[in-house]
């Protein structure tokens, strides 16, 4: 049989093998294609879950908890917000952090609620002048420990928060991250409110 050219000639010949070896490459391409993304994905998710793990934090638990409180004595762990507990402060290291003694355990601390970003040359030795050696009650919001320290609302006495004090005489700020629905929240906000009025500590700078 006779052919207008070489090109009909090689269709009619072999345009079946031809169109069979177009589909399974297309086919092999397609797979290449879906198991690589599988595969890219499957590791993806393995080294989310793996960092979750490193964290403390489980990756697919929206609500999990993200600061452990595991260091801190069972009585201080069971503590509800609001209520308070007998501890000893052994000293006021730089910084502003405390060092609490709770039932012979050293315990680090920071004061709930008061950001040390901006503050007096003197806030540091002030704290420590006052809360060094001494006994004092204290007490917890919600979020009882941040980045390893707990953080806690110290009363000198019953009716004394020693957090508002700090703010009160313009020693350092109020912690703009403090929950709103802290019980402590309203004292440390007037307190700070105080400070700004009279122009006392960073306020007058």
């Amino acid at each position: 049989m006779y052919y207008e050219n070489k090109f009909g000639f090689y269709i009619k010949q072999y345009g079946i093998q031809i169109t069979v070896g177009i589909i399974c490459f297309i086919i092999a391409i397609s797979g290449l294609f879906v198991y690589f993304k599988i595969n890219n994905k499957a590791k993806a998710e393995s080294t989310v879950a793996s960092n979750a793990v490193e964290n403390g934090v489980e990756a697919n638990n929206e609500t999990a908890v993200t600061e452990d409180d595991s260091f801190l004595p069972e009585n201080l762990r069971n503590l509800k917000p609001g209520k308070k507990a007998t501890v000893k402060v052994a000293t006021a290291e730089n910084q502003g952090n405390l060092i609490l003694i709770v039932d012979g355990q050293r315990i680090k601390a920071k004061l709930a609620g008061v950001d040390y970003s901006k503050i007096m040359p003197d806030t540091y030795y002030k704290i420590n002048q006052a809360l060094e050696g001494k006994n004092v009650d204290i007490t917890f919001d919600e979020a009882k420990v941040s980045n390893g320290y707990a953080m806690v609302f110290v009363y000198l006495d019953k009716d004394t928060l020693y957090n508002a004090k700090i703010l009160e005489e313009g020693n350092a700020i109020l912690d703009s991250t403090l929950s709103k629905k802290s019980s402590e929240y309203v004292d440390l906000a007037e307190s700070q409110a105080y400070a700004k009025q009279t122009l006392a500590g960073v306020w007058g700078i």
